[in-house]
């Protein structure tokens, strides 16, 4: 039920969204937020699917928040989230410079002024794929080493058609990959890690087999790609964390955590792990304080959205 309901979202956005994008981009995100109110109203048993979802996760974190209010909340995002970066497409800089709230730019500029490459420790908390549109709006050299993201907007489209030994053409991964693909994928981010690029990779990837690592995620065991501790002890470049949520108002909140390094021997001394699982920690601690930003971690047990 849950599964052919996001493809309706989905039919729905696409009808829905080259309106929005005419209006001012406050009005867009309101109108979204009543969108997804409405499904709480008029879809049979979805306040229910809402609110037994936010009551689960709350008792697996020992959160007491108000699952009713957080229920309403998480609805009123669920559209904006399913939006993706599409309300940004067609608009100019100028334009959408207002709309992010960047916290944390020094963090950014201190690492990539190294010049020895950013592993962008990135999450699918809150409105992610808004932190690459902006890096990518403001210039920055950024390459996603992940699953090549679907229903994305044709800016972000556009910038991922580099080719090239270090283009974005080549470092998109898939779960299908063999154990010599995967090697391969590696290599490539480690040799842009090395040119000064900014390598974006999600710790919050569940993955089975090889380079993964056990952690405690939202209050369940499961397995996590271990990737970014391995390129970031390979080639010694800063790992920087970064998170970005949508307001009420329509304003994307950046922030970037302050940078971190984690030691070439980590491999060898098995501490990947804790690497994890510190990560995973961090992303923890933004659901307990921003449940409605949480859409994606919430309905996780049912949606397989290992994307981005």
């Amino acid at each position: 039920m849950w599964q052919r309901w996001m493809i309706v979202h989905k039919v729905v956005l696409k009808t829905v969204l080259p309106v929005l994008r005419r209006l001012p981009h406050r009005v867009s995100v309101a109108l979204l937020g009543a969108m997804g109110r409405l499904d709480l109203l008029l879809v049979p048993n979805q306040a229910k699917k809402y609110e037994t979802a936010v009551a689960e996760a709350a008792e697996r974190l020992g959160c007491s928040w108000d699952v009713k209010d957080v229920s309403r909340k998480l609805s009123r995002h669920t559209y904006r989230w399913r939006a993706r970066d599409f309300l940004l497409d067609g608009r100019s800089d100028r334009q959408i410079a207002p709309w992010f709230k960047v916290i944390g730019r020094e963090h950014l500029d201190a690492a990539v002024a190294k010049g020895q490459g950013v592993v962008l420790l990135a999450n699918h908390f809150g409105s992610h794929l808004l932190t690459s549109h902006w890096l990518f709006r403001q210039g920055y050299p950024l390459r996603w080493f992940s699953e090549r993201p679907r229903n994305v907007s044709k800016y972000m489209t556009k910038q991922f058609q580099t080719d090239g030994p270090l283009g974005q053409a080549r470092m998109f991964i898939s779960r299908r990959s063999t154990p010599a693909d995967a090697a391969s994928s590696i290599l490539r981010a480690g040799r842009a890690l090395n040119a000064g690029l900014l390598v974006k990779v999600a710790c919050d990837v569940r993955w089975c087999g090889t380079h993964t690592a056990n952690a405690s995620f939202l209050g369940r065991p499961l397995s996590f790609s271990k990737t970014w501790v391995s390129l970031a002890a390979m080639s010694g470049a800063a790992v920087l964390p970064v998170f970005c949520r949508i307001e009420e108002d329509g304003i994307y909140h950046l922030e970037f955590l302050p940078s971190y390094h984690v030691p070439k021997e980590v491999g060898r001394t098995g501490q990947d792990s804790w690497w994890v699982q510190n990560a995973l920690n961090v992303v923890e601690d933004r659901v307990k304080h921003y449940p409605e930003q949480s859409n994606d971690y919430f309905f996780w047990g049912e949606v397989e959205e290992q994307v981005a």
